[in-house]
């Protein structure tokens, strides 16, 4: 077990408010761990426990066709710090409480003590699979957790029950003409698909190729009544790969395609997407999220590293608005702000923060993992507001660019932290999707997992106030 990277914490012990790090063992027999895709994101819930001065919440871990469930004990003052004189006694009293059998005070990076010399066995098996994503179901009576398989499978997990409660096959494998030319164009790139869940979690619409290269699919099923049914099936002509898929709120809902158009569609109407939003400006794009916090915002990424924030009301105005557009022009769509990975690190992931509206996080082809805050963004343009037509986006002119701040201040100021992992390092994009998670309930709570499996839990050190 090599729960502390000392030659990483050895150069970068002040970029961290608290940092933990975990490499599991297993009940079961891993010949070659570096060989088994791995994604990692966390339960909800959370414990907090004033007598011993902890907060307990477990992350879902998953290997191969293995889900695990690891918990991780953190020091409830690390959440909560002490204000008055008279609290740092009553923590005093509670460290003394809190004191192991070799006299040492519990603190972060102990998160996994509880687990570090234990053999984990699986939660849950999804067998003859390998699991590409997980979502945890946190208001859900009929189940725990969905897990997506790397052909498009879905499968429903129940807390007590091994194997699927639930399950959505796909036949989409080696055989089919998508997977031979994703194979051999951009291996491993991008997802073979994916899956979004409305904001209530009655609804789930998972994308996947056909098998065929001139269209990819849409499937909308139901995760309420009767979890797995397939409700509608869509195409997306033109596309052969339809990799990401998101929802803004319980109805609307957006997909990211390999034609570098994104596509907003509406459950409840027909087979065509509302509007559009291409673009071909910055490579191609690999990722998309949305804001669960507002409601509005999304952001895109890059192959050659570049980040876009943009606003879904401005993009659908922009399809309607006619101004610019007396001889047949494409209508003019711009971004709130454009950021960038250093170096061009291309953008293999991206993720909103479900606890802030301004801030998310980006993952590189190289694994590094990029936060950033749109705090001074939004401010900024609160101070210039003179647009209302448009809220986010009042510093840009007719051609996108902004009138009040470079380039290079926005990326400095918006750029919170920059975690640069302390597991084996690639130079591409493969397996670097959902190998990063933000926790639901606790601010800036974030856990990555490397390819050999080394779980990271860390918080940022906030450099501004």
């Amino acid at each position: 077990m090599q729960r502390r990277n000392t030659g990483f914490r050895r150069g970068t012990p002040s970029l961290y408010h608290h940092l933990s790090m975990f490499k599991p063992k297993f009940t079961t027999r891993v010949d070659n761990v570096l060989h088994y895709d791995k994604t990692v994101t966390f339960r909800s819930e959370i414990i907090p426990d004033k007598a011993k001065g902890t907060l307990s919440t477990s992350l879902l871990y998953s290997q191969g066709s293995d889900i695990y469930e690891i918990d991780c004990s953190l020091p409830l003052d690390s959440f909560y710090p002490h204000s008055s004189n008279k609290k740092k006694e009553l923590k005093k009293e509670e460290e003394k409480k809190d004191k192991d059998k070799d006299g040492k005070v519990s603190n972060f990076d102990d998160a996994f003590t509880a687990v570090e010399n234990k053999r984990l066995s699986p939660k849950w098996a999804y067998l003859g699979e390998t699991v590409s994503k997980m979502s945890y179901l946190d208001s859900s009576d009929d189940s725990t957790m969905i897990a997506m398989s790397k052909n498009g499978s879905l499968a429903w997990f129940r807390d007590g029950i091994k194997v699927p409660v639930h399950i959505v096959q796909e036949m989409m494998g080696p055989a089919t003409s998508y997977a031979a030319m994703h194979s051999h164009v951009r291996p491993n790139n991008l997802a073979v698909s994916d899956f979004g869940l409305s904001a209530n979690l009655d609804t789930l619409v998972k994308s996947q190729s056909n098998g065929s290269e001139v269209d990819s699919i849409l499937k909308i099923i139901d995760n309420a009544g009767k979890p797995g049914e397939i409700l509608r099936t869509l195409h997306v002509p033109g596309t052969t790969v339809t990799h990401t898929v998101r929802f803004f709120d319980n109805y609307l809902y957006g997909t990211c395609s390999d034609d570098n158009t994104l596509r907003f569609w509406d459950t409840r109407t027909g087979d065509k997407p509302l509007f559009v939003l291409t673009e071909h400006q910055n490579g191609r794009l690999n990722s998309f999220d949305t804001s669960q916090v507002t409601g509005e915002l999304f952001v895109t990424g890059s192959s050659t590293g570049v980040i876009k924030l943009w606003d879904i009301r401005a993009v659908e105005n922009a399809t309607t608005d006619l101004t610019h557009r007396q001889n047949g022009e494409d209508p003019i769509q711009n971004e709130l702000v454009s950021l960038y990975h250093s170096g061009g690190d291309s953008v293999a992931d991206v993720a909103f923060s479900e606890t802030s509206s301004s801030e998310f996080i980006t993952v590189g082809g190289t694994g590094n993992v990029y936060h950033w805050d749109m705090e001074y963004l939004f401010g900024r343009n609160d101070d210039d507001n003179d647009d209302e037509e448009n809220p986010f986006n009042n510093t840009k002119t007719h051609n996108g660019s902004s009138k009040n701040a470079a380039p290079e201040e926005l990326q400095g100021q918006c750029l919170k932290f920059f975690h640069t992992s302390g597991g084996r390092r690639t130079s591409t994009q493969q397996g670097k999707r959902n190998t990063v998670a933000m926790h639901p309930i606790i601010d800036d709570l974030v856990c990555t997992v490397s390819t050999d499996s080394q779980i990271s839990l860390y918080r940022p050190l906030k450099l501004r106030s």
